[in-house]
């Protein structure tokens, strides 16, 4: 007789109950995972608070100080979800606003990602010089001023932004940025740079064939011009003269390009400032100076390569608020100055 059990009867060996009780299990189980990864963490009367995670820190320093903030209640539950996930050793360096609330998974997602780091929002106005880019910046961020210029104007940049000059002067778009709290010099360069460089190939750039110039004396001639007016609509008027000096193989007399030269912050010009020596003393020297004097806005530039046709030579403030007074001689700019000194008197 055979000892061989039928298959039909073999089924019927395991209960029922016993399919029911894995079933149930697995339901469990699923339902723990779930509320493990995605139940809701303490709320506060706070919104959110700040945590740093440091280049070195581990992954249970991060589980530490997040139980410490009372932004997860269970610590080792926070622990796993991460060792499930995989992500222990790519969490993000950074400073991040965690809101309250989250749940585990969000949390790790966060930090893997790095999509809730603290930002900061830092305006640039235009015809800003670079060392004050740097001191905005420093002032924001966690870096010097001197490390910033000194990445600024190193050979690493010079050669990454193929520039042929000594520093980034006037090659960083001014307007308003957010960037995060941890950010370094180069990022701030990288996105600046991105800016400036988007708006003169699209905008200026197609000027430099027509104009016979090449991007650094359009960039150079757009920040004496930023440097000169904050008044729109003279921007176009100021680059005819300087357009028209240039051609005219005139001394431009730009008192920015002598300013420049003096230490920050800015003072009043005094008429021994105009015998200094220096390459960059339009009153000494032929043409533009080596280059850029500050960080030329949008219109600035567009005005350099836009200038008005007209022939004036000359142009003086008139000491209120609607700009400059043009004028085509030299007798013409003594008698705009002299009624600009009584203006001043």
């Amino acid at each position: 007789m055979s000892s061989k059990l039928d298959p039909h009867k073999a089924k019927n060996l395991i209960p029922p109950d016993y399919w029911l009780l894995i079933l149930s299990s697995f339901i469990l189980f699923l339902m723990f995972g779930l509320n493990l990864f995605f139940s809701e963490n303490p709320r506060s009367n706070e919104v959110s608070s700040l945590v740093k995670v440091h280049e070195n820190s581990t992954f249970k320093n991060l589980a530490d100080n997040l139980e410490k903030k009372k932004i997860i209640s269970r610590k080792n539950a926070f622990l796993f979800c991460g060792f499930v996930l995989g992500v222990e050793k790519k969490i993000k360096a950074g400073s991040y606003n965690v809101p309250y609330g989250l749940s585990n998974y969000a949390l790790l997602k966060m930090f893997y990602e790095g999509s809730g780091k603290s930002t900061v929002k830092i305006t640039f106005p235009e015809g800003i010089p670079l060392k004050q880019i740097a001191k905005l910046s420093s002032d924001s961020l966690n870096f010097s001023q001197t490390e910033f210029l000194r990445i600024a104007s190193s050979k690493e940049a010079m050669a990454k932004y193929n520039r042929q000059y000594s520093s980034l002067e006037g090659y960083l778009m001014p307007d308003t940025y957010e960037f995060f709290t941890d950010s370094k010099p180069e990022e701030i360069i990288e996105k600046m740079q991105f800016q400036f460089n988007k708006f003169y190939d699209d905008r200026i750039k197609p000027y430099e064939l027509k104009l016979k110039m090449n991007k650094h004396e359009i960039v150079t001639l757009a920040s004496i011009i930023e440097a000169e007016t904050n008044v729109d609509t003279e921007r176009a008027t100021i680059s005819g003269v300087y357009h028209n000096r240039l051609k005219k193989k005139m001394r431009l007399e730009a008192d920015p390009t002598v300013a420049y030269t003096l230490p920050w912050p800015p003072r009043r010009l005094l008429y021994k400032d105009l015998k200094i020596k220096s390459p960059y003393n339009t009153y000494l020297n032929l043409g533009l100076p080596p280059g850029p004097i500050n960080s030329p806005g949008r219109a600035s530039l567009l005005a350099a390569v836009n200038p008005e046709i007209h022939n004036y030579l000359y142009f003086v403030s008139t000491g209120r608020n609607d700009g400059h007074k043009f004028s085509r001689t030299y007798s013409e700019h003594q008698r705009a100055v002299r009624e600009y000194r009584r203006t001043q008197r």
